[in-house]
């Protein structure tokens, strides 16, 4: 099975980047500690996740089913939305 370097390291970029987020919030989490923070932290840790999740199906040949992305996607937003709307 062959995997298409650019979708590997678009993928990995995707993970960098969704870590180097939810790094900055979950430390200002750590540090303010309210609610609103770790909510959006929440929200940032899914997509990391999912972000970690999607790397095996180049190898592996498994796939999520592009539903059950969009569920993903909703889940997490939908927490980051509430903790900005938090007051």
């Amino acid at each position: 099975m062959t995997v298409e370097m650019l979708d590997l390291v678009i993928r990995s970029l995707l993970v960098l980047a969704t870590a180097f987020l939810f790094v900055i919030v979950f430390v200002a989490y750590s540090r303010v500690k309210n609610r609103k923070l770790l909510l959006i932290s929440v929200g940032f840790f899914i997509f990391f996740v999912h972000a970690l999740v999607t790397i095996p199906e180049l190898f592996y040949g498994f796939a999520l089913d592009e539903n059950l992305h969009l569920v993903i996607h909703l889940v997490a937003l939908g927490f980051i939305l509430v903790g900005i709307l938090k007051d």
